[in-house]
């Protein structure tokens, strides 16, 4: 018998092993490392993204694809640039095409991109082996994308002029393949998903082959693509072609688009699961795709299972939510207080958001208060958790506050005033968002539903129970499933100057406020309704509330205080901005960080200054000339009258000491149009500026041909910047866990005039 039950017990652990691939991590590994550790940072355009490109090839070609090249791109949406994509096919016994991407290029100059994206290309270069020692009913085209964190640059670029577009009937994209924990699918773009086979068999083949831990983030994806310009990759360019396709995605709170984003904070497991997943889903639709369309719906994923909710089924809830909610008003106006009685309590609906407002601002100030006792900014950022369950207890404080406040300020005791209120602020959230998404009418409906649904519900539990879950898909939109991703960025990019700070957090205070009080005006109209709930006015009000509160604050302060804020996958940034203003012949050098500079170890020309002081931004004065000659500027033009129009025939020379990291060359004639502009560079036009740029990395010399005219008395006025990863004056700095983004810019400018 226990012979029988080891036997089981082992059939049963190997099984998952038996379903999976021939994909080898270890080669995935040598890639990855090649790509991020040997090559290095690959910003589009960048010599080192050439040099990924080039080797994607050489392992397309060494792995067998018939046919392997680079797509060369010299020109984007926005900048000129020396960027492509790199390519490989394999042939298969039809034209049908299965595209399979990644995206090679990496977020900075300082951005070695393990994660994002070499782990992606690593697959795609690892599936490639896999597939290319088979027999395959479709062609596979293996894609490496450039520019992808430049705006999905190369695969735009890619399905604009791939001849064989038109065949592509599927496309399956890794972008980053870390660990195995949360691995997330994406097949969405703005106003489109994948169909619905696509994402049915993905989380198939996924649960098939053992994994776990694959993820829809619904709430993130209903705001992030409500808009063409939200957070995405490359599978976006084909679902906006009409072509199937889907993207796998592991945990964004790891610590991508940042210089720690390094080999050693990689979990190279992540390589394997992705790479089984895509090349089971080739094996699956290798004969042939069910159809060649999009969709429209909203997923959830849930207990392994993908659940589609088509549009129209949510349009019928909300028209049911508008019946209810409109029913609901009816039956509770019928009960109003009398507009005349003299009982009437006046301005409840601001004396409730005045509420609203403390209860918010006491959450997210609490984290203040650790920062400013450990000298942090921002002390919540690696234990997020945590200081969401300190909010959720200063919460309870504002309440307390709040109540007793209510004593004074007193509401009205009629259930109308608070329905009233809260139905329609949720009513004007469901047609303001639903306007913008679709998808947005889910948790707004869903709001206004169980709020009605509770007006409406006699038994007092059952309101209660109505009420307290009718906010939870609003929050949701808030507190999603890529929070930490989305707070770190507000706060890294957040300044400490006074009315940049007050701007931003008196911004989201009111949107907090805003977004908890259908909630409150709920919770007051079903306490005004059912007096067997005032219990719980009073056990918020009472003096023990207040005292766990206190005591629950301080406890889990003393423990946060405790805690490390930065780690070996978090660190400190510092900007140093060293700005050479041609014209002027001056020189300003600014040190910043999102995080004080605090204990900061500055050397510059024999000089150390360690700063010991909670500031974000320093001043720093050169003790010499700054007069490096970095970059030359050469202007020849030729000038042609007319009448009263002068053509100008300009050649612009940059000469620099090294490869820039970005060209920027503006022409303007303040509000008019420059007339009759051109160069044989690409640029772009945007309220009447021309701007020819070039990222990144261009060559150190640089020819600008310039045509244009000015009609009598007008001028053109020619801008320049021209900006380093280096800094051109020498300086040091030194601090644990803190990584330094260097930048110097040249700036000059040069007015043509027929004055002149």
């Amino acid at each position: 018998m226990k012979v029988y039950n080891l036997s089981v017990l082992v059939f049963l652990l190997i099984q998952p092993l038996q379903s999976q691939t021939d994909f080898s991590e270890e080669n995935a590994v040598q890639l990855l490392k090649h790509l991020c550790v040997d090559i290095g940072p690959r910003p589009m355009g960048s010599p080192q993204e050439q040099r990924a490109l080039q080797f994607a090839v050489g392992k397309f070609k060494e792995y067998g694809c018939d046919t392997a090249y680079v797509m060369t791109m010299n020109y984007t949406t926005k900048a000129n640039t020396t960027s492509g994509v790199a390519v490989g096919v394999k042939r298969g016994f039809s034209k049908r095409i299965i595209v399979i991407g990644g995206h090679i290029d990496s977020a900075g100059p300082e951005i070695p991109g393990a994660d994002d994206d070499a782990s992606g290309c690593a697959v795609v270069m690892e599936v490639a082996r896999n597939v290319t020692q088979r027999q395959t009913q479709s062609t596979i085209v293996f894609c490496c994308f450039g520019g992808e964190e430049q705006g999905l640059e190369g695969s735009k670029y890619f399905v604009d002029h791939f001849p064989d577009i038109d065949s592509v009937m599927l496309m399956l994209q890794v972008d980053m393949a870390n660990g195995l924990g949360i691995i997330e699918m994406d097949p969405d773009t703005y106003g489109r998903s994948a169909p619905c086979w696509l994402v049915q068999a993905s989380v198939e083949e996924f649960y098939n082959l053992g994994y776990e831990n694959l993820r829809y983030p619904t709430f993130f994806f209903t705001i992030n693509y409500a808009s063409p310009v939200g957070s995405g990759s490359d599978h976006e360019s084909f679902l906006k072609q009409g072509i199937p396709a889907i993207d796998f995605t592991t945990d964004v709170s790891n610590p991508i688009h940042t210089p720690r984003d390094i080999l050693e904070n990689f979990d190279p497991r992540g390589l394997k699961r992705s790479g089984d997943l895509v090349l089971k889903l080739i094996e699956r639709f290798d004969a042939g795709v069910p159809s060649r369309e999009t969709a429209q719906y909203l997923l959830y994923l849930a207990n392994k299972r993908a659940f589609f909710i088509p549009y129209w089924s949510i349009y019928l809830f909300t028209a049911i939510t508008i019946a209810l909610a409109a029913w609901a008003f009816i039956k509770v106006r019928r009960r109003r207080d009398p507009p005349k009685s003299p009982d009437r309590v006046r301005w409840s609906g601001l004396k409730m958001w005045l509420y609203a407002l403390i209860i918010v601002s006491c959450g997210w100030f609490s984290s203040d208060v650790i920062g400013l006792i450990k000298g942090e900014r921002h002390p919540w950022f690696t234990a997020i958790p945590w200081y969401y369950l300190l909010a959720a207890i200063a919460c309870l404080i504002g309440c307390w506050i709040s109540l007793k406040l209510n004593t004074k300020l007193r509401l009205s005791r009629c259930p109308y005033v608070f329905y009233k209120r809260a139905a329609i602020l949720l009513a004007l959230g469901l047609l303001l968002f639903g306007a913008i998404n679709t998808k947005f009418l889910v948790p707004f409906g869903a709001g206004l539903f169980l709020v009605s649904l509770a007006t409406l519900v006699k038994n007092p539990l059952g309101k209660l129970l109505c009420v307290a879950f009718s906010p939870w898909m609003i929050l949701r939109l808030m507190f999603s499933e890529w929070d930490a991703l989305i707070f770190r960025t507000i706060a890294m990019s957040l300044r400490a100057e006074f009315g940049r700070q007050l701007l931003g957090n008196g911004t989201i205070i009111l949107l907090f406020s805003i977004s908890i009080l259908p909630l409150m005006f709920a919770l007051a109209s079903v306490i005004r309704d059912a007096p067997a709930l005032l219990w719980i006015v009073r056990t918020v009000r009472s003096r023990w509330m207040v005292i766990c509160s206190l005591v629950g604050c301080i406890g889990l302060g003393i423990f946060l205080l405790r805690l490390q804020t930065y780690n070996s996958y978090w660190y400190r940034d510092v900007r140093v901005d060293q700005l050479y203003d041609m014209n002027k012949d001056s020189a300003d050098i600014t040190v910043r960080s999102s995080e004080y500079l605090r204990d900061l170890h500055i050397t510059h020309d024999g000089t150390d200054t360690v700063i010991d002081t909670r500031t974000t931004t320093m001043k720093i004065q050169p003790n010499e000339e700054f007069d490096v000659p970095w970059v030359i500027i050469e202007r020849n033009f030729k000038t042609h009258q007319s009448g009263d129009t002068t053509t100008y025939d300009v050649e612009v020379t940059l000469a620099c000491m090294e490869k820039p990291f970005r060209v920027i060359a503006t022409y303007s004639a303040g509000n008019k149009e420059v007339a009759s502009f051109s160069t044989s560079w690409h640029y772009t036009t945007d309220e009447n500026i021309n701007r020819i740029e070039w990222f990144s990395f261009p060559d150190s010399v640089l020819t600008i041909p310039v045509k244009f005219q000015t009609i009598g008395t007008d001028n053109v006025e020619e801008k320049i910047e021209v900006t380093f990863n280096k800094l051109a004056y020498p300086m040091d700095f030194e601090r644990e866990l803190t990584y330094v983004i260097p930048r110097t810019k040249y700036v000059a400018s040069n007015l043509y005039s027929s004055q002149h």
